[in-house]
């Protein structure tokens, strides 16, 4: 992926006119009969999308824009239901109709690497553009907008500067305690995680679930894990941080230590020991300048909880009281994960949207007061929100923290995850970090350890590491011009 076509992506220009919104959608294929209205693609609704599994889901397929007078193009933006869902990289041509014929336009994607294509080609005038799909990537195509400039596309405004401000660090297992062998190598990942503007740390420090756990932290209630016994990793890299004047939140586990209701004897049993592990913890390292806030590991599945926040916000805001009491400097930040919804335990699921999302967050929010802000788990890679998907629920989840006083954070994936897990490449983290740039007051990567450290041993994160960084270098270099 191209540097400057990604520094593009990042532009804070308002760009031209969408001329979708004065064509009519369709196919022209016989074998693209459409399973869903083509007109979806230019509504205006990214949440809709075309797809075509008529008279066979076999290519070739096409969806393009017709005008009833010729119109001057030069670019197209395909914005694609997810990247399951793309053609494949051999598989596709734009054509624009010339004389009643279709003719090949040269175009060229500015970032292949994520569902949405920007595809720009020299200017040209024609009543037709369409995408021909000859190939899949995977399993079809579908197509959420299709969209049409003469010039440089639309953009949304951006809020701030599509970069990280830093990231989490899951460095509390085994075998990074082997990596890092030392106080001094974990100070060089700090000091490496800061050449790159991560200047946020985001600790976890346990291991374990379901009441049983072990930690980084010496000297507490909770055993230490064998494999950091004898050191105090957190300690070294709090340090190191304090020099270089970065930001440290700690965090561990969830308020009772479980992802879902158990037994209230039980939860009580392990909300009394987590307690005060939380209190030794905090009183070990407050002296610390970068210590700056605490992350509660709380992203509430709604169906473990029948939809209902009632209980969620209750143990997130005893939680944030804690470490409030405790202290009072430090700011609390509660994450909202895009978790998949249904209406009842019987009901089939659905990719959560805006609405759901504002009726368990709204009362979570307003019965939190000790939270002082909620971070968006964007949910791209790991296969529960796609960018259009985490885009609109950013959106609205912007619009809530404004209403109830917070600030917004986003957590941007820095790997797919779930049947494997794998660094992406640049172009599809810059994707996600223009959408989170629309909304959030903060972002956030995950993670850096694994995913990004160019110490990692691992050649996809030194690439994204270096790729990063030239890349964070070019946002900043414009936004000086």
């Amino acid at each position: 992926m191209a540097l400057a076509g990604l520094l593009a992506s990042a532009s804070f220009a308002a760009g031209s006119v969408n001329l979708a919104l004065t064509a009519t959608a369709r196919s022209w294929e016989p074998n693209a009969v459409a399973s869903v209205p083509c007109a979806l693609v230019n509504d205006g609704d990214a949440l809709t999308f075309w797809g075509s599994n008529e008279p066979t889901s076999d290519p070739p397929k096409d969806i393009g824009l017709e005008w009833p007078a010729p119109q001057r193009l030069s670019a197209v933006v395909a914005r694609f239901h997810s990247l399951g869902y793309v053609p494949a990289a051999d598989g596709w041509k734009l054509q624009a109709r010339r004389d009643g014929q279709w003719a090949d336009l040269p175009a060229t994607i500015e970032n292949p690497d994520c569902e949405w294509w920007t595809l720009r080609f020299p200017p040209v005038e024609t009543t037709a553009v369409r995408l021909l799909v000859t190939r899949y990537a995977l399993q079809r195509v579908a197509v959420a907008e299709f969209e049409a400039y003469d010039g440089e596309p639309a953009r949304p405004a951006l809020r701030r500067a599509p970069l990280l401000d830093g990231a989490f660090w899951a460095f509390h297992y085994e075998n990074w305690a082997q990596h890092y062998a030392t106080d001094a190598a974990l100070a060089a990942e700090v000091d490496r995680a800061h050449a790159a503007g991560l200047d946020l740390i985001i600790l976890y420090t346990i291991t374990g679930a379901d009441g049983v756990f072990s930690t980084a932290v010496p000297g507490t209630n909770l055993p230490q894990s064998p494999w950091w016994q004898g050191r105090d990793p957190v300690e070294a890299i709090l340090a190191r941080a304090d020099t270089l004047g970065m930001q440290v939140y700690l965090s561990d586990t969830s308020p009772d230590g479980f992802d879902r209701p158990v037994a209230i004897e039980q939860a009580a049993a392990v909300t009394q020991t987590l307690t005060a592990y939380r209190r030794q913890s905090l009183a070990r390292y407050q002296a610390h300048p970068s210590l700056t806030g605490y992350y509660i590991n709380y992203e509430c599945c709604p169906d473990n909880f029948g939809n209902d926040p009632a209980e969620p916000a209750r143990l997130s805001q005893e939680l944030a009281a804690l470490v409030k009491a405790e202290c009072p400097r430090l700011r609390v930040v509660q994450p909202v994960g895009l978790y998949g919804w249904r209406e009842s335990p019987d009901a089939p699921w659905a990719t959560l949207t805006p609405d759901p999302l504002e009726r368990l967050w709204r009362p979570f929010m307003q019965a939190t007061p000790d939270v002082d802000a909620f971070m968006a788990i964007d949910g791209v890679g790991t296969g529960l929100a796609p960018l259009n998907y985490t885009d609109a629920n950013q959106a609205r989840l912007r619009a809530l923290c404004e209403e109830t006083g917070k600030a917004m954070w986003t957590d941007v994936e820095l790997a797919v995850m779930g049947q494997k897990y794998e660094t992406m490449p640049l172009g599809r983290v810059a994707a996600s970090l223009e959408v989170a740039a629309r909304h959030a007051d903060t972002i956030v990567g995950f993670c850096y350890i694994n995913y990004m450290s160019p110490a990692n041993g691992r050649d996809l994160s030194a690439q994204l590491y270096r790729d990063y960084r030239a890349y964070r270098l070019g946002v900043r270099a414009t936004a000086r011009d």
